[in-house]
């Protein structure tokens, strides 16, 4: 369809030029009979002041003869593309200069003498309006052969282009009504592919509305057969103190450290599934207030560990409340639990306005948006790298059970998860036995 319609616009280019051309021609035609007209003018009124000496004839006739001087002047500008016709115009010029001369004397002529003898310029004149009329007759010729050449071009570009323009028209109609039966089939597709996407949207929803009890209702039913091993591994422990041997003492020692360890567990899981419903209306928070009743709350942990922690100028961000207290204490804990023997732990906390290229591996189109980029870096043992994408699943360590940090593998996991209900992202980077640091980046509504 471009090139058909690009050839149109070629074709209808070349007939607009030719078309030009003839209205060229034409208009040259139109000035050589002008000039016809006013060489006329001047051999009338010539012979008219002649027979009745009027001077009304001289005034006319001096009109006729600034008029044929102009319309030779402009045949020569609008000839000035024709070597033949510039010859000729230059011969018309002198013919037109030679037939003035030769009729002013005439009037003078007739003016001085008494008799009504001719003078010989007048018969020098008749000669001379032979001589241009010929030219001028000879230019006419000329420019009729030029005319009918482009209007034999005009006609022939303008039916080329009718039906180049016809064909291109059937074409266009041809193509719309494929595009159009197309359309259809396509719209038709996405209605069918919608109603399934609908249907598996409410079978997802009712799918995560079954999970979410399901979870509930485990974490919630757990808690009872929990609390009881608890109770009666406890009520073993002291009541048969002295008559139980070791091995069995140290067995349920094991149960119960065991069942407050999963009874940790499902309270970290109740708190995941409880971020998956936003019961909380979202407001402003000023993050800064929230840092500072999270360390009120961990003050007994910092001064165990002497920790330093500082916290810089935060920003106010649009979010839940109590997630976000949940996912700074989440943080600050994680950095107080992962620190080095022997190196009192420091922790710091900063924020300042980014555009999104670190997070262009998650989303190229985060690259233009602008964010409140909260750091969070402590000189912890560190992780590597490489262990990135698993450290933000659920359930997911990086250290063994025998190792001396404790860890449930639900801290981060829940991190992302609030992350991910503020429409922001976090990521994190490591060096083992060195340092560990969580960049948030919360967006900034403009």
């Amino acid at each position: 369809m471009i090139a058909l319609s690009l050839f149109s616009m070629k074709r209808f280019t070349t007939y607009t030029a030719y078309s030009d051309q003839v209205d060229h021609t034409n208009l040259v035609i139109k000035k050589i009979l002008q000039t016809q007209i006013y060489l006329r003018d001047i051999d009338r009124t010539e012979r008219g002041y002649m027979l009745t000496r009027d001077t009304m004839y001289i005034r006319f006739l001096n009109n006729a003869i600034d008029s044929v001087q102009t319309v030779i002047d402009e045949i020569g500008i609008i000839t000035k593309d024709n070597p033949v016709q510039q010859n000729n115009i230059s011969l018309v010029k002198s013919s037109a200069a030679i037939r003035i001369a030769a009729v002013r004397e005439n009037i003078t002529y007739v003016d001085t003498t008494t008799t009504t003898a001719l003078s010989k310029f007048y018969y020098d004149s008749r000669e001379m309006m032979k001589d241009f009329s010929l030219r001028i007759r000879k230019m006419l010729a000329e420019e009729n052969k030029i005319l009918a050449v482009r209007y034999e071009n005009e006609m022939f570009y303008q039916k080329l282009t009718i039906s180049t323009l016809t064909w291109l028209l059937i074409i266009f109609c041809i193509v719309t009504l494929i595009l159009f039966f197309i359309m259809i089939k396509e719209l038709r597709g996405r209605m069918r592919y919608q109603q399934e996407l609908q249907s598996k949207v409410i079978d997802l929803k009712r799918s995560h509305d079954e999970l979410k009890e399901i979870a509930y209702a485990a974490s919630h039913d757990l808690q009872e057969p929990l609390r009881k091993i608890q109770v009666f591994s406890n009520m073993l422990l002291f009541k048969n103190k002295n008559s139980t041997d070791k091995d069995s003492m140290i067995t349920l020692s094991r149960i119960n450290n065991s069942a407050n360890r999963m009874q940790l567990l499902i309270s970290d899981l109740m708190s995941l599934t409880s971020l998956i419903k936003l019961d909380e209306n979202r407001k402003l928070v000023d993050l800064n207030r929230t840092l500072q009743f999270i360390l009120i709350d961990i003050d007994d942990k910092v001064k165990e560990k002497n920790a330093i922690v500082e916290v810089q100028s935060l920003a106010i961000v649009s979010g839940f409340e109590n997630q976000l207290k949940l996912l700074f204490r989440a943080l600050l804990d994680n950095a107080l639990k992962f620190s080095r023997e022997g190196v009192i732990p420091e922790i710091v906390l900063c924020c300042d306005i980014m555009t999104g290229d670190e997070l262009y591996s998650i989303n190229p189109n985060l690259s233009s948006k602008k964010f409140y980029r909260i750091t969070c870096k402590d000189n912890g043992i560190g992780f590597d790298n490489k262990f990135i994408d698993k450290m933000f699943h659920i359930f997911q360590r990086l250290h063994t059970d025998g190792a001396e940090y404790d860890g449930k593998g639900i801290g981060l996991a829940i991190c992302q998860r609030i992350m991910a209900n503020h429409e922001g992202y976090i990521i994190a980077n490591g060096v083992p036995q060195k340092s560990a640091e969580f960049k948030l980046f919360f967006p900034i509504e403009i």
